[in-house]
């Protein structure tokens, strides 16, 4: 089952761009597998930022991905953050 999960921050002024090296260097240090992690702003608000961590995951109770906590977590310093998981519908 294919799992999307979404950090989406809210920064207090941080410009997004750069907060990319944080969150590089945060996915070097896990090490975790993930099938696509991808980065996008908000057309026309230079302080919002989305990631998406794209895995593959059994069904039922598997929770967040420890890379995903992580940059929630590490995240949190710069603004307001959600996470949320999603999985896909079959």
């Amino acid at each position: 089952m294919l799992r999307l999960e979404i950090i989406h921050l809210r920064s207090s002024g941080e410009p997004v761009e750069s907060l990319a090296k944080l969150i590089s260097a945060s996915i070097r240090e896990g090490g975790e597998e993930v099938s696509t992690l991808k980065l996008y702003r908000r057309h026309g608000l230079e302080t919002d930022l989305a990631i998406h961590v794209c895995r593959h995951g059994t069904a039922g109770g598997e929770g967040p991905s420890d890379l995903a906590l992580r940059l929630a977590s590490e995240l949190r310093a710069y603004g307001l953050v959600e996470h949320t998981v999603w999985e896909e519908l079959k």
